[in-house]
């Protein structure tokens, strides 16, 4: 990547496999533009939103919690407990390995069933956001959809559903390349 008085500034941006990709490139700093900061290696990566050439909001920092480790491999050791539960919503810690606390997940639910999971940080700065869709409720699709904190896709997963249970049994499709624009990401994109 570029120093930080370089960082090129973005019109837009996308999630490819966890991790931010600017694109179009701007040199009109009057209006909304991302920069996405990596240090050469992309062990570490950020993602900061600039209204009108003026830093506004951090939307992504790898340091905090990294998308690219959200794969079943790497979350086999973590552990969920049960916080508190009432009818409408949930809170469930995440601890990794070492009984860290690396994450809150808050749950929502519709009709008894989830809808929506937002996952902090143990700080309470907001990471991701969860849809849990489902056709019956007029979705696109029966799947999961994970938002950054700016409403941009970050992957989504397509599952078929068990009838008898309404629960989602075998997994359709996943992509975490969102350069790759099909109909449905464009629907997807307007659920949040």
């Amino acid at each position: 990547m570029h120093s930080n008085n370089e960082t090129k500034h973005y019109a837009d941006y996308l999630w490819k496999n966890g991790k931010p990709k600017g694109i179009n490139p701007t040199t009109e700093l009057n209006e909304t533009t991302y920069k996405v900061i990596a240090d050469p290696y992309y062990k570490r990566i950020s993602l900061e939103k600039y209204k009108d050439g003026a830093f506004d909001s951090l939307i992504y920092d790898s340091a905090l919690f990294d998308f690219r480790h959200l794969k079943p491999v790497e979350q086999n050791a973590w552990q969920k407990k049960l916080i508190r539960e009432d009818e409408n919503e949930s809170l469930c810690y995440i601890r990794n390995q070492d009984d860290r606390l690396i994450l809150m997940e808050h749950y929502f639910f519709e009709d008894q069933i989830c809808r929506e999971c937002r996952t902090s940080s143990p700080h309470g700065v907001l990471l991701s956001v969860q849809k849990i869709l489902y056709e019956k409720f007029g979705d696109p699709f029966n799947g999961v959809v994970l938002y950054d904190t700016n409403a941009h896709v970050v992957m989504y997963k397509r599952y078929a559903i068990d009838i008898s249970t309404q629960t989602f049994e075998n997994l359709l499709e996943e992509c975490v390349d969102m350069s790759e624009k099909t109909a449905l990401w464009h629907r997807i994109s307007l659920v949040h």
